[in-house]
């Protein structure tokens, strides 16, 4: 009977295991929500130019329907193709961003979890003794 006594404590480790490690559970599901609603306002920037580049080519596709001449044809499709490429360069920069701020997320995560643990090690070490002799040199 006695046995039974010591195994119930036993029985209660799992638990508190996963209390120690519910804080980082909790911190992962954060920093899921966190991406993720960095990506959705990178993909809503992404298909916000993408309807753009469809107008833009829209209007082009009728006014080179209407030009009369070569060169109006190659005007409406050069000023076209540099707005296509304004576009591409406004999703390059907002890739990047989106890169730059992840990785800032990341940095402070990684200084946080940091922090806790040098300030640890630093008051694990012993104190030197004191020995009341002055440094020559």
């Amino acid at each position: 009977m006695s046995d039974n006594v010591t195994l119930f404590p036993n029985i209660l480790q799992p638990a508190a295991a996963l209390k120690a490690y519910a804080p980082m559970g909790v911190k992962f599901w954060e920093n899921q929500e966190t991406a993720l609603d960095g990506l959705k306002e990178f993909a809503d920037g992404w298909f916000d130019r993408r309807h753009k580049g469809m107008e833009v080519a829209l209007e082009a596709a009728k006014h080179i329907g209407d030009a009369e001449t070569p060169s109006d044809i190659f005007r409406e499709y050069q000023d076209w193709l540099t707005r296509e490429m304004e576009l591409l360069a406004e999703d390059g920069k907002a890739c990047q961003q989106q890169v730059l701020k992840a990785g800032a997320q990341l940095r402070a995560q990684a200084e946080e979890q940091q922090v806790p643990s040098a300030a640890a090690h630093l008051s694990a070490q012993p104190e030197a003794p004191q020995t009341g002799k002055r440094r020559s040199g």
